[in-house]
């Protein structure tokens, strides 16, 4: 996005359009994403000798997980940056803002720790019969799992068969 406009409030509020477009597109094809934004500022300032002087510094927001374009908000996208910018001339540097240089939005998928199928219960912990681990070969283990503490199975409770028909039964919509 071209960043023109001086004023990063009024940066912000005149593309937070697009930018929840960016960024819905992003969750549509990847459900979650965690992002941030940049902002690439020029700054100047007129030296004791009545010289000018000008700099560039990058400005950046956390990074946050959204699935939901919803949650996005312009006060704090906006307030991040005049923090940081503010926080640029705390020391007395006199650096004025004077022009917005470039934005850019940067997200990545977000796959918080997913389940898998099967891995073997280590020795130790299976010689002690104190956890049951459920054999699978799909990727429900978190479910059956789940499913063998609320159905216990009386024998051989690591054989999916025991919960298979208790399966249906859970709401899964939105895992």
């Amino acid at each position: 996005m071209e960043a023109t406009d001086v004023d990063v409030r009024q940066f912000v509020e005149g593309n937070i359009d697009d930018i929840r477009r960016r960024l819905n597109h992003a969750i549509q094809t990847r459900r979650c994403i965690k992002w941030y934004a940049t902002l690439d500022v020029s700054f100047q300032r007129t030296d004791a000798d009545g010289n000018i002087q000008r700099t560039t510094a990058r400005f950046r927001t956390t990074p946050t997980i959204i699935s939901d374009v919803s949650d996005l908000s312009i006060d704090h996208i906006a307030g991040e940056f005049l923090s940081a910018i503010e926080n640029f001339n705390t020391r007395g540097s006199n650096w004025v803002v004077e022009c917005l240089v470039d934005f850019r939005i940067t997200y990545a998928p977000y796959r918080p720790t997913q389940g898998s199928s099967f891995i073997p219960t280590p020795r130790e912990i299976a010689l002690k019969h104190a956890i049951v681990n459920v054999q699978n070969d799909d990727e429900l283990c978190f479910l059956w799992s789940v499913l063998a503490a609320v159905h216990p199975a009386p024998q051989a409770p690591n054989c999916t068969y025991h919960y298979k028909p208790y399966l249906n039964l859970l709401n899964t919509s939105g895992l």
